[in-house]
């Protein structure tokens, strides 16, 4: 018995003086850092939104995200990236009801992230991550590692082009427009016609095509319904969501009806119909 209780004692002790071993070397040793990096600011972690490869890929499509405002409640920052290396960007103070600031430029990828540029002076930039943009610099002010989360934008969807709309384009249908509050779609064809139709209404508008009153980048079709009333659609640039689904738009659609105004977005399923693009 005496024998036995000498081995589970040794055994004990064995297993204790591991464990003291064990700690001393961890606690007295040099730490080992794995996928790491210190910054100026802070240390990020590899998978973290603001490292990792990210120019390994390219944007495309909208992003659009919330940024800080001193002035004001904030700026909605919204950026489509084209493929030909071109940009479209709008800033929206959020509660000053002050219009949007537009932006087009160029584009460039670099290490580490994207350059934009206004001619040739560099307004921004942003490093990509998943579906994701870091803003990490913004008219020539850095900024910190510290507040990057508070410079996110998310990439959103762009306005839908399904077999359905492609169907559409086919047929001949070279705009088409919606909005909600009430819902109501355009489809505008044009060397043959306009329907307008909502479910609010007692049947759809439908007028023979007329030439529009044309600038460089808008178009306004204003054509009697044959009843005396006149029916206006115009098309305009700017970023627009439907108010229906989580869609943003390159161009705005303001309708006019019966003394009724409908304001929405409009996608060109050809490009050629505004200013000649």
């Amino acid at each position: 018995m005496k024998t036995f209780i000498t081995i589970v004692a040794l055994l004990i002790a064995a297993v204790a003086g591991w464990y003291i071993y064990d700690h001393y070397q961890s606690t007295n040793s040099q730490p080992l850092v794995v996928n790491t990096k210190t910054t100026d600011t802070m240390v990020i972690v590899k998978d973290s939104i603001i490292n990792a490869n990210t120019y390994d890929s390219i944007p495309s499509g909208f992003y659009q995200g919330m940024l800080p405002c001193k002035t004001c409640e904030g700026i909605q920052q919204t950026i489509l990236f084209n493929g030909d290396g071109h940009y479209k960007l709008e800033e929206l103070a959020v509660g000053k009801g002050t219009p949007a600031k537009a932006i087009e430029g160029t584009w460039e990828k670099e290490k580490g992230g994207f350059k934009l540029y206004e001619n040739v002076k560099p307004i921004a930039e942003y490093r990509l991550f998943k579906d994701s943009l870091i803003n990490t610099e913004s008219y020539g002010a850095r900024i910190p590692d510290s507040l990057s989360r508070q410079y996110v934008l998310f990439r959103k969807n762009t306005s839908p082009e399904n077999a359905s709309w492609k169907k559409r384009r086919s047929e001949g249908v070279e705009i088409l427009g919606t909005g909600g509050d009430p819902y109501w779609t355009v489809e505008i064809d044009k060397e043959k016609y306009i329907l307008f139709k909502s479910p609010t209404m007692p049947k759809a508008v439908i007028v023979p095509i007329e030439k529009p009153i044309t600038s460089k980048d808008s178009l306004v079709y204003n054509i009697n319904d044959g009843g005396g009333n006149m029916l206006k659609v115009s098309i305009a640039p700017g970023f627009c969501t439907d108010g229906v689904s989580d869609h943003i738009y390159e161009y705005h659609m303001n309708v006019a009806y019966k003394g009724q105004s409908y304001k929405g977005c409009a996608v060109l399923l050809d490009k050629e119909v505004i200013g000649g693009k």
